[in-house]
């Protein structure tokens, strides 16, 4: 099915990306951004779901994504280790630093299974997510860009690139 034929109660989580800047010495959290490859924006046809009432004047009258992001530039990703070859590099042992949503959607997978909620619907869980829109539960991502060409930007509140934000611990999953 896709996405303009489904209805609103059908609509999956979108996971949006940022970039993690750290301390190169203590590697200390600095900072978080938009990152500059990541997608967003508004639906071509899907109609705005319930939960996004509250950013109607940004969204209009379709869905907007992502909904909430978490770190997924390969720059500041996630060590992995992989036991199989890829593109004659690599092998058992070899440790590579991956980003995207391959990183992203586990990541705010498991911070929404650690909340423990198990909601019955995406629905009632994104729901929570946006009602918590502005509090300490997520950090407001302000700065970045993402998919550099749509001219999408990171600013206060919800928005095309980061969403709500990403998660500052589970109270808001």
């Amino acid at each position: 099915m896709w996405a303009k034929d489904r209805p609103a109660s059908y609509a999956q989580p979108a996971a949006g990306g940022t970039t993690i800047s750290r301390n190169p010495f203590t590697l200390n959290f600095q900072a978080e951004t938009g990152w500059n490859l990541a997608g967003g924006g508004p639906s071509e046809g899907e109609a705005r779901p319930s939960y996004q009432h509250g950013v109607s004047s940004i969204v209009g009258s379709t869905r907007g994504v992502p909904d909430i992001s978490s770190d997924a530039d390969p720059n500041s990703g996630v060590w992995v280790m992989d036991s199989i070859p890829a593109d004659g590099q690599g092998g058992p042992g070899s440790w590579w630093i991956v980003g995207g949503t391959s990183v992203a959607s586990p990541t705010l997978a498991g911070i929404v299974n650690s909340a423990g909620h198990f909601f019955a619907s995406t629905n009632a869980e994104l729901t929570t997510v946006y009602d918590n829109l502005g509090t300490a539960n997520f950090r407001d991502i302000t700065q970045g860009s993402c998919f550099f060409y749509n001219g999408f930007f990171a600013g206060k509140g919800w928005d095309f690139c980061t969403g709500v934000g990403s998660p500052h611990g589970k109270g808001g999953e």
